[in-house]
């Protein structure tokens, strides 16, 4: 079985219970685990790879429920590091359409540091970076440049997703594009909202945004476009891949789970076209949009085919 290593921030997402109220307005909250690699982590676990979270959490009673979580998931936590600090926190709540409001509340996310795994580093076949939080500074951000030129020497496969939040990087646009482009320019696959292909190519566009990001170096673009499903663009190709439309009750770990599908099937099936790898990942991202929560919202393969049965019923 393929080994991937997802490092970065897993954290308690305290979900609004109050749909359609802002966080300024509500005042009661559902407790679930989030955090995009660790998102990724457990749709890759579930869809048939190895996933190894990566990262810190707090010696705390959240630490602990998030270890418990991963481990449920079938996700190797060997890599997942318990501080003195205190757990990360992300404050949702949910608009009437499954948008989102997000407020952080940043601590243990940001203490990994590169010796404390590169001893552990050459099992791993896929190296992926979707951290919203390693740009921001700490000692998370140093690893990841240090874990990308690890990946890149040893001839690993990479993979990137930008996880932008304009709560984080409001004030510090231009800095969060400058490190995306490093990390876009050496990555094999690179999945990107429209939002974020705009704000990194500076091109409103989406077809020219794409075109101007690939030639930045990466293999493939993936841009997802919600309910017009995704736009794959490469050096030989452009193809807008359409999904089947679902009724959204929350968009949190859909993106992630979209990302997991895809590297799940790139390191179990390297003979799949990349069209048909999009097409199933729609859908996946999907499914996830009709439960509350991000990880425990990612589907497994049986139920993406049961749900593609029924479709075509």
């Amino acid at each position: 079985m393929k080994n991937v290593i997802c490092p970065g921030e897993v954290l308690i997402d305290f979900v609004a219970l109050d749909v359609g109220k802002s966080l300024k307005e509500t005042n009661k909250f559902m407790k679930k685990a989030g955090g995009a690699p660790a998102n990724v982590s457990a749709a890759i676990s579930k869809l048939g790879a190895k996933a190894y979270f990566c990262g810190t959490v707090g010696e705390d009673a959240f630490g602990e429920f998030l270890e418990d979580t991963l481990k449920k998931n079938n996700v190797n936590t060997d890599l997942m590091f318990k501080l003195k600090n205190n757990t990360t926190f992300a404050f949702v709540s949910l608009m009437e359409d499954g948008e989102r409001d997000f407020e952080f509340s940043r601590d243990a996310d940001e203490c990994l540091t590169f010796d404390m795994i590169k001893d552990k580093l050459e099992k791993f076949d896929l190296y992926h970076f979707g951290s919203a939080t390693a740009f921001l500074g700490g000692s998370l951000r140093d690893t990841y440049y240090k874990l990308k030129e690890y990946a890149k020497e040893n001839n690993k496969l990479i993979s990137f997703d930008a996880n932008y939040r304009k709560s984080l990087f409001g004030n510090a646009k231009s800095e969060f594009i400058k490190c995306c482009k490093e990390f876009i320019q050496d990555s094999n696959i690179v999945k990107l909202s429209e939002e974020e292909a705009q704000l990194i190519s500076g091109i409103d566009d989406i077809k020219e945004a794409s075109q101007y990001i690939v030639g930045l170096g990466c293999e493939n673009l993936i841009v997802t476009l919600g309910k017009r499903g995704s736009l794959l663009t490469n050096k030989e190709k452009q193809v807008l891949i359409p999904t089947k439309e679902l009724k959204m009750k929350d968009a949190t770990g859909a993106g992630d789970a979209f990302m997991g599908a895809v590297l799940a099937q790139v390191l179990n099936e390297p003979e799949r076209d990349i069209e048909e790898v999009v097409k199933l990942s729609n859908i996946v991202g999907g499914i996830t949009t009709t439960k509350i929560g991000a990880l425990d919202s990612i589907p497994t393969w049986d139920e993406v085919f049961k749900y593609i049965e029924k479709i075509n019923e």
